[in-house]
C-alpha cells in the first residue's frame, strides 16, 4: 500500500515536471519553471566584467570592499512589470532604513545588474535615474547599475542560482522576484523573495551578512532576537532567544529586589541595636 502511494506521487511529480517543461513559451507553467536554486555560502566570481551606467568598465569584485555588505538586484531594464516592482520594493525598504540611520553607500552598498545581455548602457542610465529619483540622498556611486555581455551574465546568474527564460516570440524574460544580500567579500548570505521586501528583513539580512559589524549595539541585539525561517522566507522572532532574554531580565529584577530587601533588613537591625 505504502509503495503504491509513493509510486503514484513520483509519477504525479514527473508528470507535472514534464508538463512544465513542455509548456508553450509565455504560458504560466512555462514562466514558473524560471526559479531560484539557492547557493548560500557560495562566493561569486569576482573577475566577471560589466559596464556601469556611465559607460565605465569594471569587474564584479569592485562591488566588494571587505567592509560593507551588498544588496544586489538582478533586473532587466525593459521589463514591463516584475523588475520594476522588485526595484520599487527594495527602494521603499531602503527609504525606511534611511529613516533609522541606515544609508546606502554608508552602512551598506547596493548594485543592480541586468541579466539581459542585449541591453545597453543608455537603458541602464535611464533606469538608474528613475530609481534614484525615489531615494533621497543616494548618488550613482551609492547604487550603480550595470550591463554585461552574455558570458558574464550567464556566469553571474548561474553562481546565484537565478533562473530565467526568454520567450522566443516576444523577447520577454520570465524570471523570479528575488533580492540577494552578499557579504563584504561577495559570498551569498541571504535570498529575499517577493515583490514586497520588508525593511526589517533587509536590515536583518545586512546585519547577518556583515556578522554584526555593521550597525549599533541595539541592531546587534535585534539580530540575535530574530531568525530567518526558510519555510516562510521571512525573519521571525526567535522565541527561545526571546525567552532567554526575558528570563535574564526577570532574574536581574529579582536580584535587584533582593538587594533592596537586604539593605532594608540591615538598616532595621542597626536601628534595633541603637539604645
Amino acid at each position: 500500500m505504502i509503495r503504491a502511494v509513493i509510486i503514484t506521487m513520483v509519477l504525479a511529480l514527473a508528470a507535472l515536471t514534464a508538463h512544465a517543461a513542455s509548456a508553450p513559451p509565455g504560458s504560466p507553467a512555462w514562466a514558473e519553471s524560471a526559479d531560484v536554486t539557492e547557493h548560500l555560502g557560495a562566493r561569486l566570481p569576482r573577475d566577471l566584467a560589466f559596464t556601469d551606467a556611465q559607460g565605465r568598465a569594471t569587474s564584479l569584485g569592485a562591488l566588494f570592499d571587505g567592509v560593507h555588505p551588498v544588496v544586489l538586484v538582478l533586473a532587466y531594464y525593459e521589463c514591463p512589470q516584475l523588475c520594476s516592482l522588485v526595484l520599487d520594493s527594495t527602494t521603499a525598504a531602503m527609504q525606511m532604513l534611511a529613516r533609522q540611520g541606515w544609508h546606502v553607500g554608508r552602512e551598506y552598498r547596493a548594485a543592480t545588474i541586468s541579466f539581459d545581455a542585449t541591453e545597453r548602457v543608455d537603458q541602464a542610465a535611464r533606469k538608474q535615474a528613475s530609481v534614484l529619483a525615489k531615494l533621497a540622498g543616494a548618488s550613482i556611486t551609492d547604487w550603480p547599475f550595470f550591463v554585461g555581455k552574455d558570458p558574464s551574465v550567464q556566469a553571474l546568474t548561474q553562481a546565484l542560482g537565478f533562473g530565467f527564460l526568454r520567450d522566443p516570440r516576444t523577447g520577454a524574460l520570465a524570471h523570479p522576484a528575488v533580492v540577494f544580500v552578499l557579504t563584504p567579500d561577495g559570498t551569498i548570505a541571504r535570498y529575499l523573495y517577493g515583490t514586497e521586501i520588508p525593511a526589517r528583513d533587509l536590515k536583518l539580512a545586512l546585519l547577518e551578512a556583515s556578522q554584526g559589524k555593521t550597525g549599533s549595539t541595539v541592531d546587534r541585539v535585534l539580530m540575535r532576537c530574530f531568525q530567518y525561517d526558510p519555510a516562510t522566507r521571512r525573519y521571525g522572532l526567535f522565541i527561545t532567544r526571546f525567552l532567554q532574554l526575558g528570563g535574564l531580565a526577570i532574574f536581574l529584577v529579582v536580584l535587584a529586589a533582593l538587594g533592596v530587601l537586604v539593605r532594608i533588613e540591615r538598616r532595621r537591625a542597626r536601628a534595633e541595636r541603637v539604645p
